[in-house]
């Protein structure tokens, strides 16, 4: 029993409380962790034990809860009020594979990952339930790993492949997305019964009997057994301080609450009674037939496949520093058995390294695992797949990534989490999280990023690589192609009654602007950029012009970042401009790069882009301006409402709104599938706190 001081009890009435209970209470039961804590719903094995489940957004618990009612399969059901999120969960909830097994025996194929079956020399493998798996090794693996592609290259091992043959997957039809939980040695728990604490989920168990031991049959008087064995549970049973809940509709006599002395589970202490024992169900009849609770076995651990040569641009894999890497308290990790700290490992989630987290801590990010990037793979298919698809980016601004077999892909970034399709996928979506730390792409950028993301939290199914900081990032995009432009315009207006002209800014200003635009794009100011300083639209303005050459094969990621560092932040992109050095604090122009009565009043970039449904380079024109707001000072989510109204707020300048919104035959063109509005994120926000938690 797990002990738990003042202080834990005092945390825990701080935690998820009972939110709401269910719309019908006699076939629904709402399920804690047995201190009063509600969250979302796990099966007998709690927080790691997923159940296969489908989710989206329902505007009322009771259309979730309706939902359960008309599906036999829904065991239970999550809801978060005020959000919407709805889960759904059960055998088949997920999907459905071509491949089928016979009445009465476990579906092997339940999931995504393991509709498909695995032969060797003609006889089935029934073990390899995922493709990793499918294969023999040339040395032994260790007893508390499983034999797969990545552990076999890991203990140095030959990998012979044996033959997998995919089905066909099908998702949930209506909007809902399926969420699969294969455990790679076993089949995915089909019941609810626990939950893992989430804040603002409510689990509904709706069958009750699944994780608990069962009395089968009739008695002689053909009554029922089960009946009987529930009826035998009282409140006696319960621990001091927990509530006895009598027979209510289709759910029987339960315990739950906070006991007096803050240490025993009501549920655990009521279910582990005389009464749920086998002697009890016995007793009843001799006709009676007794069935244990389903038991959860942990998975063995897992390993990632060792590091791909992912070429030039990419750093070396990202590795457990002496925070990260500490294992004191952490035997529950295999790699940490018998030792004091492990830094320098190197499987893990991509983390921030922070004094005194064990684990790191977390940026803004997006994951997927069956998007599609441009090459045509999926992005969970290797370490290669998900590396292309930070390259895919279209805010130009991926940083680095996570990768686990058969399993997500997660790309960090600025803004990243803000574009949700990628080119060339129109059928799937990322879902983006944005409630954490910015990670910089190099120092002070973008200006306001969190540094030190270059740890791992510790887990042998991932890898995390991360782009190199300079120049040498665009190596990663392949050897240089042509040349092309980008071209990064500065309108800069007295800060005060006297005008700026040209003849105000100095040689010195003008080399230092041409270094300080090299920085932000990561090129050489030299050999790349150029600058022409000319008169602007009004008496008194001067127009800063850098023009930027650039390999064909780079414009795109280059004009998406400089887009999402100097337009789609809007003012915080003159900051860069204020002084020589970049700095959180350069509000005040300092008259080292701008004349000192000079204000930058808007930045417009104008590069290409790929066209979001077919992949081809189009033209991109993005600004933000303070004097005319408009349609072209761009809000990255919301088009302009109507293509009258857009050609009369921006007659002179072409952007990507205006553009889209002036032709029929552009809206399903990049523009229109450029983002998700705002709404969306807020949903996709949703689904990750239900994934991760």
């Amino acid at each position: 029993m797990v002990r738990l001081s003042f202080f834990a009890v005092a945390m825990f009435a701080n935690l998820a409380m009972s939110v709401a209970g269910p719309i019908n209470t006699e076939t629904y039961r709402e399920l804690t962790n047995g201190f009063g804590q509600t969250g979302a719903c796990r099966g007998n094995g709690g927080g790691g034990d997923r159940v296969d489940s489908r989710y989206r957004i329902l505007t009322t618990q009771t259309a979730c809860e309706t939902v359960c009612d008309d599906d036999s399969e829904c065991v239970a059901y999550a809801y978060k009020t005020g959000t919407g999120d709805c889960v759904i969960y059960g055998s088949g909830q997920d999907g459905s594979c071509s491949l089928s097994v016979d009445t009465g025996e476990l579906d092997r194929y339940h999931n995504f990952q393991s509709c498909g079956e695995c032969t060797q020399d003609g006889a089935v493998v029934e073990d390899a339930l995922t493709k990793s798996l499918c294969g023999i090794c040339s040395k032994e693996t260790p007893a508390a790993l499983v034999a797969s592609l990545g552990v076999c290259s890991t203990v140095g091992g030959l990998w012979t492949e044996a033959t997998w043959t995919a089905g066909t997957w099908e998702e949930p039809l209506g909007g809902w997305v399926g969420d699969s939980y294969t455990h790679q040695t076993q089949y995915g728990s089909t019941n609810v019964h626990t939950i893992t604490i989430a804040d603002g989920y409510g689990c509904f168990d709706k069958v009750h009997e699944d994780g608990q031991p069962t009395c089968n049959g009739s008695t002689a008087g053909n009554s029922s057994c089960q009946t009987a064995f529930e009826d035998r549970r009282t409140s006696t049973q319960c621990s001091a301080g927990c509530t006895f809940y009598p027979r209510n509709g289709s759910h029987g006599p339960y315990c739950d609450g906070l006991a007096s002395d803050g240490e025993t589970s009501c549920i655990e202490g009521f279910e582990t009674t005389d009464v749920f024992s086998e002697e009890s169900c016995l007793a009843i009849d001799s006709q009676c037939i007794y069935v244990p609770a389903i038991e959860w076995t942990t998975p063995p651990a897992d390993i990632h496949a060792p590091p791909a040569d992912l070429g030039p641009g990419w750093q070396d894999v990202i590795k457990a520093s002496e925070t990260t890497g500490d294992c004191t308290g952490r035997d529950n990790l295999p790699q940490c058995k018998g030792k004091d700290n492990i830094a320098g490992f190197i499987y893990g989630v991509c983390r921030l390294d922070t004094v005194g987290a064990l684990n790191g801590e977390n940026v803004n990010q997006k994951y997927c695992k069956n998007c599609i990037n441009t090459n045509g793979d999926q992005v969970n298919l290797d370490e290669k797949a998900c590396a292309q698809a930070c390259l895919d980016d279209p805010s130009g601004s991926c940083m680095g990534f996570s990768h686990a077999d058969n399993a997500n892909c997660i790309l960090y970034g600025v803004d990243g989490e803000h574009y949700l399709r990628h080119p060339g996928d129109v059928e799937n979506e990322w879902l983006g999280y944005a409630l954490h730390d910015e990670p910089c792409l190099a120092d002070k950028i973008p200006i306001g990023c969190t540094p030190n993301f270059n740890t791992i939290k510790m887990n042998t199914k991932f890898l995390c690589r991360h782009l190199n900081q300079d120049n040498t990032r665009w190596l990663a995009w392949g050897e240089a192609t042509g040349s092309e432009e980008i071209t990064v315009e500065l309108t800069v207006t007295p800060s005060l009654s006297d005008p700026v002209g040209v003849e105000d800014f100095t040689q010195e200003m003008m080399d230092e602007l041409r270094i300080k635009m090299a920085s932000v794009a990561f090129v050489d100011a030299d050999k790349d950029v150029s600058l022409e300083i000319g008169e602007g639209d009004q008496d008194g303005h001067v127009k800063v012009t850098f023009a930027i050459q650039v390999p064909s094969n780079v414009i795109i990621p280059m004009t998406g970042m400089l887009n999402t560092i100097l337009v789609s932040k809007s003012r915080d992109g003159a900051l860069y401009f204020h002084s020589k050095i970049t700095t959180d604090n350069a509000l005040k122009n300092a008259g080292t790069l701008i004349p000192i009565a000079g204000h930058i009043a808007g930045i417009l970039v104008k590069g290409m882009r790929h066209n979001l449904v077919d992949k081809s380079k189009e033209l991109q024109i993005t600004s933000w301006s303070e004097l005319s707001p408009s349609a072209c000072s761009v809000d990255p989510v919301d088009p302009p409402l109507s293509s009258s109204e857009s050609e009369d707020l921006c007659p002179d300048v072409i952007c990507e709104e205006c553009n889209v919104a002036s032709s029929e035959s552009s809206t399903a063109s990049s523009g229109a599938l450029r983002n998700v509005p705002a709404h969306g994120i807020a949903i996709a926000a949703l689904m990750y706190n239900y994934l991760y938690l």
